[in-house]
């Protein structure tokens, strides 16, 4: 019942190869570990944080603050792609990160996000992170 977004796993790889560290931020239960596993994409990530592990769902900012300390990277230098505006976008831009929606062509459009931080696949991160 899961499917892969296009170009994900390439992504991915591609961003590990680049020296990032990442991991996954969501308001999930414990079986996204076994989900993430089952698609092949669990290895590309330094850690699962579920808001049922963190005791804090997004867009709660106490969520982000766990995977910063897991992660071990200051705000500014972290980024965080969702698909959601209030719980990934705004949540993750209030603790200080950098944020990028995930939005396919045609759907809504949020005024305050400039174009620059929409990605309409996965894919268009690598060319951002490549300038």
């Amino acid at each position: 019942n899961w499917e892969v977004l296009p170009g994900a796993g390439e992504t991915l790889s591609r961003c590990c190869q680049g020296g990032f560290r990442m991991g996954v931020v969501s308001n999930f239960d414990n079986r996204l570990e076994n989900v993430l596993s089952q698609c092949n994409l669990r290895h590309h990530f330094e850690f699962v944080l579920t808001s049922e592990d963190a005791g804090f769902a997004k867009p709660d900012g106490r969520i982000f603050e766990k995977a910063l300390r897991l992660s071990g990277v200051p705000p500014e230098q972290a980024a965080h792609v969702g698909d959601d505006y209030t719980r990934d976008y705004r949540a993750a831009r209030a603790m200080g990160m950098h944020g990028f929606l995930l939005r396919a062509a045609g759907q809504g459009q949020e005024p305050e996000v400039p174009p620059e931080h929409i990605l309409p696949t996965l894919s268009h991160l690598l060319a951002l992170i490549e300038k």
